[in-house]
């Protein structure tokens, strides 16, 4: 049985509702009861990351919109986990220099206009 005939979230894109073409939708990684699948919708172009939890009183799903490609995903899969002193550095860098990331943004997206 496909993917796509199996699990309801992976039979059409939440942003557009485009059904999903079979050849779309890519096992990224499985161990035992749990899957990854990555889908890429040729309409509108986002992408869905999805995991897929089997149990034996039925499947938990969650899905996550994004603009990564299988490849990127992949890739990201094989890096290390980020560790909790670089969250918080993140957080703290974003939280002291909010102002000028927002404006160098906002800079770059009106050249993009």
């Amino acid at each position: 049985m496909s993917p796509q005939n199996t699990y309801p979230l992976l039979t059409h894109c939440p942003i557009c509702h485009a059904l999903y073409a079979k050849e779309n939708v890519k096992l990224v990684e499985e161990k035992e009861s749990a899957k990854l699948y990555h889908s890429m919708c040729q309409e509108c172009g986002h992408g869905l990351l999805a995991y897929v939890l089997e149990a034996p009183g039925g499947v938990s799903s969650l899905g996550l919109v994004t603009d990564a490609s299988g490849v990127d995903i992949i890739r990201l899969g094989e890096e290390e986990p980020l560790t909790s002193e670089e969250c918080v550095a993140a957080h703290q860098l974003l939280n002291e220099g909010s102002r000028e990331l927002c404006r160098l943004l906002l800079d770059t997206s009106s050249k993009l206009a």
